[in-house]
């Protein structure tokens, strides 16, 4: 199990001039429980152009990096009176989420935060393209935030999958679980886990077509629902988990994650990620997105141990 720290946070601002930030809330609270430092980010989209057309959007950005810079000073300044040790740097790229990432692998922090946001009329709060891009990509743990109470002895919420669908390795389970214990530790919080299962389906042939996918037989059915159960429970235990403490669902994981989450009142999901050998790119399917987008609470993004 790798040993979960964090001494240096990263906070990647996108709108420096905001009145008010969850994530540097987020990020000031843990500084003061652990002592970490903490790094303002703010990424600017360069704009791609020339001739009179670049040597004036040259002056814009050199603009908006002085003026976005002040912005983050005034900010950081609020938690430098809190005692903690925080800079601030803006970063200009094309897309966001490169300027951001090559920072990120440049200063090597320990936890990037970043805040979801809301961007339709219902005023949901939705991941963007780039938050997306930083799940993919981002090599080290990735907090998404999204309540905005402060944590007070939270109930952590570790997404497992003891039967390893889609090739997930079983030290990502591993590493969730540390994540999980390491922030409950750090904020008195308890550790709850959730495993959501589709039901399983059967391939029956078709009449001259192709073959039909159809519900288990009901034996098939009741001895994979008790195979679930018993792993479940066995990785619990394994992981020093109470069993009153876990959430077995059948059903749409991205319909029953959500549910198990605002049932238990949790504070804060940790999930995993996992790269595609030969891409090294993380999946992130329709399912995913929609679990994601879903949750209310705080999402806590972990990668298998040197598999980024």
């Amino acid at each position: 199990m790798s040993e979960v720290k964090f001494e240096r946070i990263l906070v990647a601002i996108a709108d420096p001039a905001a009145p008010s930030s969850k994530a540097v809330r987020r990020a000031g609270a843990l500084a003061h429980k652990t002592g970490a430092s903490v790094e303002f980010l703010n990424a600017i989209p360069s704009v791609v152009s020339s001739g009179i057309a670049h040597v004036e959007s040259e002056r814009f950005t050199r603009f908006e990096v002085q003026e976005n810079h002040r912005l983050l000073e005034r900010t950081a300044n609020r938690l430098r009176r809190e005692e903690i040790i925080v800079n601030t740097h803006v970063e200009t790229g094309y897309p966001a989420h490169e300027a951001i990432l090559r920072h990120v692998r440049l200063t090597k922090p320990d936890l990037l935060i970043v805040e979801a946001r809301k961007h339709n009329v219902f005023a949901r709060l939705l991941l963007t393209q780039t938050d997306f891009e930083l799940i993919r990509r981002c090599p080290i743990p990735l907090l998404i935030v999204k309540g905005g109470a402060a944590w007070r002895r939270p109930r952590i919420l570790a997404a497992l999958d003891p039967f390893h669908t889609n090739d997930k390795p079983r030290e990502l389970d591993t590493e969730i679980v540390a994540a999980a214990q390491a922030v409950a530790a750090l904020v008195d919080g308890s550790v709850h886990a959730a495993h959501c299962y589709r039901p399983p389906m059967r391939l029956i042939a078709g009449m001259k077509i192709d073959a039909k996918v159809v519900a288990a037989i009901p034996a098939q059915e009741r001895a994979y629902k008790a195979a679930v159960r018993r792993q479940f429970y066995e990785d619990l235990g394994r992981y020093g988990i109470a069993k009153n403490r876990g959430h077995l669902r059948g059903g749409d994981p991205a319909i029953e994650l959500p549910a198990v989450a605002r049932t238990v009142r949790a504070g804060l999901v940790v999930m995993g990620a996992v790269s595609r050998s030969g891409l090294r790119r993380v999946f992130i399917g329709n399912t995913a997105e929609q679990v994601l987008d879903s949750l209310r609470c705080d999402v806590l993004i972990v990668k298998p141990p040197n598999r980024q």
